[in-house]
């Protein structure tokens, strides 16, 4: 069930202004990156569809449980209503931060952040990062002084690391925000609804490494895999050679010897193949989570991380999951509030605008969705 509650709400355990009826309504939601709702409302006989304000928030299924997400963004069509809406935690591109000069334990930081605030929020932040480290900031909205990747300030994700979890009014900065759960999966055919990358142009297998009392080689157990060997130079003069030798050895114990991998596999594609079974495991997984990729062509295996999904909000599962090696780059529409991939519209449509848009369609004789002038009044 989709609710729909006053912009003023700060709980959701009742039905609020009362339930919706979308014909479709679907979450997509990047590590680290947008987090967004995408709902189409049709012209109900019950006027359900006239509780669609920009700035009231709706309240949504997620794999991790129901969320809050607030309009931003409403396009009435001739057929129904469409909507965009960001989780609630995107508020925070509202507020200000005044500069933060802060070093020491993450769980400070984040103190420090809250107390740069231009004016209090009903938010809640916690970490379970045990470093410490630099926060850096000009006057910036408190999700780029969270996320940015600007150069010329140390967000808290570029000072301690982290992965979000976003969960309502609750911002928790996780030194891993998944686990691994034991899943695996096997691929190497082509499969409709399976798209599958591989990358090797930052493959290393030959790590020649140099330090300040000599030098030593390491090869790849993979060298023999590519036409010819692929060197990389470490060299740290300030360091033992036997130091730099083992930052060359983590090198390839973190697979850089191994191409990086990219699945991203839709479910609603997949379900009536024979393969399907084979990738059924990956809707019991979450953002953040670990997942053992098997190339049984090259031979190899690696760890991957979901980096992002999309979720049927009415149905309750996924429609597809994106396994990667990265964090998607965090790019300045993150931190601005614009929707990454496509654009949903810098424009807005306030409540005078949708009304003049449906008496318009009052005007088509044809009207399919009897949509009447005491309706479009109220």
């Amino acid at each position: 069930m989709i609710t729909i509650h006053e912009k003023t709400a700060k709980t959701f355990d009742t039905f609020g202004l009362g339930a919706l009826v979308p014909s479709h309504c679907v979450v997509e939601e990047e590590l680290n990156g947008a987090y967004e709702l995408e709902l189409k409302h049709p012209y109900d006989d019950g006027g359900k569809w006239k509780r669609i304000e920009r700035g009231r928030i709706l309240y949504a299924s997620t794999p991790r449980g129901m969320q809050p997400f607030r309009i931003y963004y409403v396009k009435p069509t001739m057929k129904e209503i469409a909507v965009n809406a960001r989780h609630i935690f995107y508020d925070l591109l509202d507020n200000r931060c005044e500069p933060i000069s802060h070093s020491g334990t993450a769980e400070a930081a984040l103190t420090a952040l809250q107390a740069a605030f231009a004016y209090p929020m009903p938010f809640i932040f916690d970490t379970d990062i045990s470093l410490t480290g630099t926060l850096a900031t000009g006057r910036m909205n408190p999700v780029q002084a969270l996320l940015s990747d600007d150069d010329e300030a140390t967000s808290f994700v570029k000072g301690y690391g982290g992965e979000l979890l976003r969960d309502g009014f609750r911002v928790s900065v996780k030194a891993a925000l998944g686990q691994d759960r034991g899943v695996s999966i096997r691929y190497g055919k082509n499969l409709v609804g399976l798209e599958v990358t591989e990358d090797e142009s930052n493959v290393k297998t030959r790590i020649v490494c140099y330090g300040k009392n000599g030098s030593v080689t390491l090869e790849s157990p993979y060298i023999n895999d590519y036409i010819y060997p692929k060197i990389h130079t470490l060299t740290e003069e300030n360091k033992s050679i036997s130091e730099v030798q083992a930052e060359g050895q983590k090198l390839l114990d973190e697979g850089c010897d191994i191409p990086s991998i990219n699945i991203k596999v839709d479910f609603v594609a997949l379900e009536k193949t024979v393969e399907y079974r084979e990738y059924a495991v990956l809707e019991e997984v979450f953002l953040g989570d670990m997942v053992t990729v098997i190339n049984t062509k090259m031979g190899f295996q690696k760890r991957a991380k979901v980096i992002s999904y999309e979720w049927d909000c009415l149905l309750e599962q996924y429609n597809d999951v994106e396994l990667g090696d990265f964090i998607p780059t965090l790019a300045a529409s993150v931190t601005s509030g614009v929707k990454s991939g496509s654009l949903a519209s810098s424009a807005y449509i306030n409540a005078a605008s949708v009304m003049t848009l449906l008496q318009q369609h009052l005007n088509d004789f044809n009207n399919p969705h009897h949509v009447t002038a005491a309706q479009v009044q109220s």
